[in-house]
């Protein structure tokens, strides 16, 4: 079920997570990300990777994952307009919201 306000922006229950999971949340222009960002810039705008070297060593050891699907593609483009996501790298996780 989905927010009447935002539709694309749920609860964390009803995106899968527990609600009383608090992730440390990271907010981006929607502007850039409605562009897209490459995965790797991603992790490293995130503050989940230092730089785009090691960004793009985990997504090769499969170490990342948006909203629990694995990338494995470090030029992958993430595009968020509205709302949320999960990112994870290793076993840090953030929550990108699109400000």
């Amino acid at each position: 079920m989905q927010s009447p306000q935002n539709p694309d922006l749920n609860p964390a229950s009803e995106r899968g997570l527990p609600p009383d999971l608090n992730l440390p949340e990271v907010a981006l222009q929607k502007s850039h990300l409605a562009e897209g960002v490459s995965l790797a810039e991603l992790l490293v705008l995130t503050g989940l990777a230092v730089n785009r070297e090691a960004a793009r060593r985990l997504i090769t050891l499969g170490e990342t994952s948006i909203d629990d699907r694995p990338i494995d593609n470090a030029m992958e483009r993430v595009r968020l307009s509205d709302g949320a996501i999960r990112i994870a790298a290793g076993a840090a996780q953030v929550l990108l919201r699109a400000v």
